[in-house]
């Protein structure tokens, strides 16, 4: 049986070329997608936990975070008015990434690592127990609704 080098070479070729196109393009920009995702106004409506086990409830549109992607801008307006232990970040404009290690996301705010990220259809968690250094246990979790 004679073997065709040119024919066997160039079903390795072919070979390679789709194992890397479907390598591309089963891979995601997870920062981005999650960026995305994230992207516009999203309310404030619990935060629990803390050394003090905290647990309050927020009426939509006391404190709002709103997130630009395209500038990686934070601005929150917090009007919160009750006398809480921790009600979040103070209103005032923010930067903001995304952090990836081993699969997991984290949000960080002007430079500082504020929590494991979560997200579902409508809802959006901060777990500040969850970080990329391990986890804690008196941070707060901070659930927030589009």
């Amino acid at each position: 049986m004679e073997y065709n080098t040119k024919n066997g070479m160039q079903k390795n070729l072919m070979f390679i070329f789709l194992s890397v196109l479907l390598v591309t393009a089963s891979c995601s920009d997870t920062d981005d997608d999650i960026k995305d995702s994230i992207d516009g106004e999203w309310h404030v409506v619990n935060i629990s936990g803390g050394f003090a086990g905290i647990n309050d409830d927020y009426a939509h549109g006391a404190i709002i975070w709103n997130f630009d992607s395209q500038t990686s801008k934070l601005t929150v307006t917090n009007n919160n008015t009750a006398n809480t232990i921790y009600d979040g970040l103070d209103s005032g404009e923010y930067s903001y990434s995304i952090l990836t290690k081993n699969k997991i996301l984290y949000l960080v705010i002007n430079g500082q690592e504020f929590g494991g990220i979560t997200l579902s259809q409508n809802e959006l968690t901060f777990n500040q127990n969850e970080l990329s250094t391990g986890s804690g246990a008196d941070g707060f979790v901070v659930l927030l609704e589009k």
